[in-house]
């Protein structure tokens, strides 16, 4: 058979009974549109907020996540219309390579209830931008401007003078510093203000997307119109007492005075140069403290603004007399021992710390009987006492001993009645 032929064969197999053939085709159409049409198709215009998930430690997201904009779903006719909530859309960033750089990631749309079909998405990917979190160290600084017309201005006070930036790394690494642009008063007010600064780059352009740490800076700039330096003596102040039993004996400043400068009507009222206060509580012994200097607003220091303070704190000293008893120490066995006196007075002199902690508990002498036979014996009192007291005096400075032997105890089985004379014989 020829290929002509079998055309041929085919063209009259397709064009034969063709209007039933086609009437079928249409009855299929109208069967599947009839079937989506009960399973009621619906169309969410969005927007679905995109979630990432599985994102990885150190790396942050710097561009904003697409939203899905339309979701297609099939859901049962008593649902009525869905809103946002009922789905869930997100991205798997677990193979995404923190590199800073734009990739299409897939998106996955899920329903809350699980009758509901998803059909569609869109779109069905979106670029997602993932780098390292990074943070560096930069400094601040401060543009001041021109000073006022007949205003002088004092040095600029930045606190922290270094902050830290975090973020992406492609824009971390931009960073050369914080900025802060301030606006000096004509009227010759200090400056003295919160503020925050703004992340630049050698070009002093602002970098974007970066997070400041601390998030305010405090700036102070002294402003005079009739500036004049003096130089004051140091004031320490201090706060607090020491423990119970001890006292501040005396305060050492480095340096003695400091030379400050300000308005002329605030510098006559000056006297001292106070400094921040140093607290001395419960304090037992020296304590050595760097602190600021706490001078009024218009006042700035010339030079260094901190001042070095050692508090010598020492003991309380008293003399007390306390009542003792003895302790034979070094007894023989088969001895008795008995003393002259059953106490002494001793007058001690120390802290008061440490006479408080002797009068808690009661106090008693050792007195050493060793190596003492029978007969009497002057024993001199020897207390021994905690490190740092000493005996002012004592009475009796000796105590006699009488030594004696213990009795012996009569012999087993002798009788002490005399024994009876023989009756006489007839």
């Amino acid at each position: 058979m020829t290929g002509q032929s079998r055309l041929r064969r085919l063209f009259v197999f397709v064009v034969h009974n063709w209007p039933l053939k086609l009437a079928a085709v249409v009855l299929a159409a109208l069967l599947y549109v009839g079937l989506i049409a009960s399973q009621d198709s619906s169309t969410f215009p969005g927007p679905v907020a995109v979630v990432p998930i599985n994102q990885p430690a150190g790396t942050v997201i710097t561009r904003q996540l697409r939203s899905v904009e339309q979701v297609k779903y099939m859901a049962p006719p008593d649902l009525g219309l869905l809103t946002a909530e009922d789905f869930r859309a997100t991205v798997d960033l677990a193979s995404v390579t923190p590199t800073g750089v734009a990739v299409s990631v897939a998106v996955r749309v899920e329903p809350v209830d699980p009758r509901v079909t998803i059909v569609d998405v869109r779109p069905r990917t979106i670029q997602v931008v993932l780098d390292e979190s990074v943070s560096t160290t930069v400094p601040v600084h401060v543009d001041r401007g021109a000073a006022p017309p007949g205003v002088q201005v004092g040095d600029t006070v930045v606190v922290p003078a270094n902050v830290v930036v975090m973020g992406p790394s492609t824009a971390v690494k931009r960073v050369v510093g914080v900025a802060i642009t301030v606006t000096l008063d004509p009227s010759g007010l200090d400056y003295d203000r919160e503020v925050e600064g703004t992340p630049v780059d050698a070009a002093g352009v602002a970098v974007t997307g970066v997070e400041v740490v601390p998030r305010t800076i405090h700036v102070t700039i002294p402003l005079f119109t009739n500036k004049q330096s003096r130089t004051i003596p140091v004031n320490p102040v201090l706060t607090g007492a020491p423990a119970p039993g001890f006292k501040v004996s005396g305060v050492e400043v480095t340096p003695l005075s400091v030379s400050v400068e300000g308005d002329a009507d605030q510098l006559a009222k000056l006297q001292v140069a106070d400094t921040a206060p140093v607290a001395v509580f419960g304090a037992t012994r020296d304590l050595t403290s760097v602190v600021t200097l706490a001078l009024p607003a218009g006042v700035v220091p010339l030079g260094a603004s901190t001042v070095s303070i050692t508090v010598h704190i020492t003991a309380i000293t008293e003399t007390r007399t306390f009542t003792a008893g003895f302790r034979i120490d070094g007894a023989a066995p088969g001895l008795n021992y008995g003393l002259s006196t059953s106490s002494a007075l001793l007058t001690l002199f120390g802290s008061s710390a440490d006479l408080d902690r002797l009068a808690a508990a009661p106090l008693v002498v050792g007195l050493d009987v060793s190596g003492l036979g029978p007969g009497g014996h002057k024993v001199t009192v020897v207390p021994s006492l905690p490190s740092g007291m000493t005996v002012v005096v004592i009475g009796p400075t000796s105590v006699t001993v009488l030594v004696s032997t213990s009795p012996s105890p009569a012999p087993s089985g002798a009788s002490s009645s005399p024994s009876s004379s023989p009756s006489p014989t007839p």
